[in-house]
Parts: structure tokens; sequence; C-alpha cells
């Protein structure tokens, strides 16, 4: 159920923009400025729109039946940065670690996002404080990937499937579903680290010519526009190095655009 406190980070605010199914890590960039102080929930427990929660959130299970992670904001974040959930920083915290609070009788604790190789999904939300996954307050945004048998939203059943949350839309690029059904690896971890690929034409575009938020949710939500990022090894888990690149080029066209 949503609770009731006041929505601070509205949609379109963020997105997801890169992600490693095997490491369980993934990118999202700021839209627009975030305060200091904000708290944000990531989760690929999947929407139930039928019972209007998260499959598997109860008051003695915070974590669901798969994982949850809490993003606190340090300091304000300007509108192009990105944020990696294995990448440290004064500016955020991460927490993947822990007993989540407000559980009754439970001891389910933060931890990084353990997605399902074949089709998983990356919920952004707030929430109240005390057990989060079973009262978010309102949604921010929604990747679903998968396969040929799992190709989009759809009302959760399973650790595989999750549908739209109230608030987000596949119209306005805020619940985005990857076309592309080979964006996921394997149990091996073979290709398994996928992103926004900056060398696409309609990201080079709007990297020269600045543009609004709805143009780039438009872009980031296009398969066409995504790619294998590959990691040596022994290097930081991708996508964190591809995505970092869009930091101090993306922050210049958004001052020049946040007004559109």
């Amino acid at each position: 159920m949503l609770g009731k406190l006041g929505a601070t980070i509205t949609a379109t605010n963020i997105a997801v923009v890169g992600y490693d199914d095997y490491r369980g890590t993934f990118s999202m960039m700021a839209l627009g400025n975030l305060a200091a102080g904000e708290v944000i929930y990531f989760t690929n427990n999947g929407w139930s729109s039928s019972q209007g929660m998260f499959n598997g959130a109860d008051p003695s299970q915070g974590a669901g039946n798969e994982s949850l992670i809490k993003l606190t904001l340090n300091e304000s974040i300007a509108a192009g940065s990105v944020i990696a959930s294995n990448m440290a920083s004064s500016a955020w915290t991460w927490t993947n670690s822990g007993v989540i609070p407000g559980q009754v009788e439970g001891a389910a604790v933060f931890s990084d996002l353990a997605f399902n190789f074949e089709s998983d999904q990356i919920y952004a939300f707030q929430a109240h404080p005390d057990n989060p996954l079973l009262n978010p307050t309102h949604f921010i945004y929604a990747l679903h990937f998968g396969s040929a048998d799992y190709p989009g939203f759809s009302d959760s059943e399973d650790p595989l499937t999750g549908d739209i949350p109230p608030g987000l839309s596949a119209l306005d690029g805020t619940a985005f579903a990857h076309t592309n059904f080979s964006f996921h690896g394997d149990a091996d971890g073979n290709h398994s680290a996928w992103g926004v690929n900056m060398n696409s034409s309609a990201i080079q575009q709007l990297l020269a010519n600045g543009g609004s938020k709805a143009q780039w949710l438009s872009a980031i939500g296009d398969s066409n526009n995504w790619g294998p990022v590959l990691s040596p090894a022994g290097a930081v888990p991708e996508p964190t190095k591809t995505m970092l690149l869009f930091v101090s080029v993306m922050a210049v066209f958004f001052r020049h655009s946040r007004h559109k």
C-alpha cells in the first residue's frame, strides 16, 4: 500500500542508465537537481498491481522475495550527475547491509540487488523509513529487462515479473521495458553489463544541442541507444566507468536546458 508522506523527488527526475545483472550493480542519472537529505530506495521486487504492493513485501520480510538497497544523498546532486551503486562518494551513502527497520519480528537486511539474469526489474521509489518496501510513498522510475518469455512489464507473480507502479508511465519514459531481449547475461556472468551508448546518434545529438527531461527520458528509454559494456578483469565493475563519462559533459548541457 502507498504511504502518506509527501513526494519530494518526482518522476522524471532520475533514470537508470546502466546495470550489470551478474554483479548486481546499476547506475542512475539525475535528470533534475536532487536535494541533500533525500533518500531513494531501489528494489528488484516486482510490483503487483492486483495487490497494490511489491510482491513478497510483508511486515516480517522487509526485503520481500528479492532485494532492497537504500541511497542517501549527503549533498545536493546536480542534474546530469551519475551515481552507481558500487561507487563510493562523500556526496552520497549506499546502505547495502544492516537490518531493515520497522519489520515485525523480521531480520531481512539491505543488500545489493540480486538480479535474475533472465528477467528482472529495477524500481526507484521513496518510502516511509519503517519497512519501506511495504510502505512506498511514491515511485520515481522503473526499468524492465527480460526475454521473449518475459518481454515487458506484467503483474508480478514471481521473481521474474513486475508491473508499472502508480504514477509512472511508458508514455512519458518513466517506465521503460527493453525491446532488445539480449540485454541480459547468463548464470556465469557472460555479457551481463549494459548501459546507454554515448556514441548513439540520439545521445550525441542531445549532448551537442542540450535537451529537456522528456527528450532525455525518450532517448534513455530506447533500446537502440543501449549496448553492452565490457569490463576488463580486475577493473571496477561496469557500468560505473562508462556511465561516469556522462557526468562532466551532461552537466553542462543540463544547465543550458533546465528550463525547457
